[in-house]
């Protein structure tokens, strides 16, 4: 029998709302820190809303220390890693270009592509469960391609997912128009594209708020305005969290 605890979840983003509420029905007692004044406020708030499996290839695979090398060079790279005299930062470099063989990019599609299933899942159960409205549209997701290149990496990409049994389909321009008729204008610039009906999209800030209400309905207790200054351990493991009340006026 799982013994009941008081859990202490640092964030009340999207991920520490969905931890949240979880932990909440299995019965353990809750509690939720976090600096800003409400939930939601700070990577949750504005974000790409996309709930899509069919993109999960990891950054990790052959061509990534070339062009995390080209990256490093550029003011806008997609890319913010600013090498430091930080031993665990090199550990993570060194553990990172270990990945980027195709034998460990094949092994991290297949668990990324499992997990990303068992997360879409469990957040159709969550909103059967909650009943939560966060403009949830479940019309696939689209990508399209100004270049010749990109469409290619694209399909290429689309055919791993396939590979793995994720429904991620190659579009000439016609059927990309086809899905989405406002691109007419721009069809010249077209391509082609990729469409995946599975996934889908809505607001993570609505999404994440309700569900917090509905953890507090539930006995959770949200520490807000409230700073997280360091962790205790002891042995090995966390022992207890030091916070701080942010003054407000």
């Amino acid at each position: 029998m799982q013994r009941k605890q008081h859990v202490v979840v640092l964030g009340a983003g999207i991920i520490g709302v969905s931890t949240a509420w979880h932990l909440l029905q299995q019965g353990h007692r809750v509690t939720v820190v976090d600096r800003q004044p409400e939930a939601a406020l700070e990577t949750s708030f504005a974000n790409g809303a996309q709930i899509s499996v069919s993109f999960c290839e990891p950054w990790a695979n052959a061509g990534a220390p070339f062009k995390v090398a080209k990256w490093l060079l550029r003011d806008d790279s997609p890319l913010l890693f600013r090498p430091r005299l930080d031993p665990h930062q090199w550990r993570w470099g060194l553990s990172f270009l270990g990945q980027c063989t195709d034998a460990a990019f094949e092994r991290n599609v297949r668990q990324l592509v499992a997990l990303g299933r068992y997360s879409h899942e469990s957040l159709k159960a969550m909103v059967a469960d909650t009943g939560i409205q966060y403009q949830r549209l479940e019309r696939g997701i689209l990508h399209f391609f100004s270049s010749e290149a990109d469409f290619q990496a694209g399909a290429a990409a689309s055919e791993l997912m396939r590979r793995y049994g994720v429904d991620r389909r190659v579009l000439d321009r016609d059927a990309v128009l086809k899905v989405e008729p406002a691109l007419a204008a721009f069809g010249p610039n077209i391509h082609g594209g990729t469409f995946t009906p599975s996934d889908e999209s809505g607001d993570a800030r609505v999404f994440t708020q309700q569900l917090a209400a509905r953890c507090q309905a539930l006995g959770a207790d949200f520490l807000f305005d409230t700073a997280i200054d360091g962790i205790d351990t002891a042995a090995g493991q966390v022992s207890g969290v030091r916070v701080r009340q942010i003054s407000t006026g």
